[in-house]
């Protein structure tokens, strides 16, 4: 500052001492506010904590799978019911486990999407937890000198391709005694690529021959990763893992999307409801689509299999009933439950069709929401159905 600068401010009655400490106040003043805008975001985020809010985020990019659980992170679901969960270390919806199998424990790997992932109920209430309880109760009864450890690689919209992927760079390391493959109602319907900006969409494919061979791609991935929406889920990926004030900011950003597609629901707080066969394929297509494709869902299912004989373990799969979201009708795939018990029978894999058995046991095509919820997932009645169904069928493969 020069004399001349100082001289005319003496004339507007400030000292010299007090027009050269003029930038250092200012600076203290902007550091003060920075440390106060700091303790705010650690005091919402702690709230937010606290009280569950911003947690649903629970899936990030994996270049290898399409996507994978966020490892360590607690998530809150309140779409379906309630669950809170925290994924464990290995990127699973299960408790911490060890790798090293312990002695007489006899463990069991279970696969598939979200149906096995069991978001929608408290993880003591889903179908992994209840199976593993009622086999050691039963065991404990018949004085087994073993226990039973059930263990959960579900993650949301996973296909067979997926499945299998996931068991070779993670699920083979646990050293399974037996592989279960949930393979539920239109299960073919995951078969083919598809360019998509939706994570949940984003997945590796495994094409086939009739030889049964089968070739991993990852176009779509690659193309996921390289387009605008990979690129900024990728610089925004740890404040997705870590940040609850960024997950209620997404959840905004989802429903302001929502409305700028459709701006009605400005008028009422809930969704007008659609026609339920709105843009779904008739009957006719999704038959022939089965027919057509399902040469890729065998290979998949046969390298499955044959993998996990490989490395010990024995397999089975698990085919369970599904409704559609905001749907009250089981969907129906004839074509695909016989396809797959072909396959199983030519592979000399065991199939436990639970669709078939549901179907016999409630006496009815609908659900008025007692065993599914409005998302089409299980609810805790029914997840408790099937665990009673898989531990009967489990036991007698023990029992032998």
């Amino acid at each position: 500052m020069t004399i001349l600068d100082i001289e005319r401010k003496k004339e507007i009655g400030l000292s010299p001492k007090a027009v050269q400490k003029r930038p250092s106040a200012l600076l203290f003043s902007l550091g003060q506010g920075l440390v106060y805008l700091v303790c705010l975001i650690f005091a919402l985020e702690a709230f937010s904590y606290i009280v569950g809010v911003g947690d649903s985020e629970h899936i990030r990019p994996d270049r290898y799978l399409g996507y994978n659980l966020i490892a360590g992170k607690r998530v809150t679901q309140r779409k379906e019911g309630f669950g809170q969960f925290k994924i464990n270390s290995f990127a699973m919806q299960n408790d911490e486990v060890k790798k090293e199998k312990p002695k007489g424990v006899y463990r069991i790997a279970i696969f598939g999407d979200s149906y096995v992932e069991s978001l929608q109920v408290a993880r003591r209430a889903n179908f992994l937890s209840r199976l593993q309880e009622k086999l050691n109760e039963r065991l404990g009864r018949d004085g087994r000198n073993f226990k039973v450890e059930v263990l959960n690689f579900g993650v949301s919209n996973y296909s067979t391709a997926q499945s299998y992927l996931r068991y070779k760079v993670l699920g083979s390391q646990f050293k399974p005694d037996l592989v279960i493959h949930n393979c539920r109602v239109e299960e073919v319907s995951k078969l083919l690529p598809m360019t998509t900006d939706n994570l949940l969409f984003v997945r590796p494919v495994l094409f086939a021959d009739y030889s049964r061979h089968v070739t991993y791609d990852d176009t779509c991935v690659r193309e996921y990763f390289q387009s605008a929406a990979g690129r900024r889920m990728l610089s925004f990926d740890w404040l997705r893992a870590n940040s609850r004030i960024w997950g209620v900011i997404s959840v905004m950003r989802e429903q302001f999307g929502r409305f700028l597609e459709n701006p009605d629901l400005l008028l009422s707080f809930a969704p007008k409801a659609q026609p339920a066969a709105s843009g779904l394929p008739t009957d006719e297509t999704r038959a022939n689509f089965t027919k057509c494709y399902w040469y890729m869902m065998d290979a998949q299912l046969f390298n499955f299999a044959r993998q996990c004989r490989s490395d010990g373990s024995d397999f089975m799969i698990l085919r369970t009933p599904m409704i559609r979201p905001c749907q009250h009708t089981l969907t129906d795939n004839q074509i695909e439950s016989d396809l797959l018990a072909r396959s199983a029978k030519d592979m000399k894999v065991e199939v436990l069709n639970l669709d078939e058995r549901y179907r016999r046991w409630s006496g009815s095509t609908t659900d008025d929401g007692t065993n599914f919820s409005s998302g089409g997932h299980f609810t805790a009645v029914m997840h408790e159905w099937v665990a009673e169904q898989l531990a009967a069928k489990v036991y007698e493969r023990l029992a032998k």
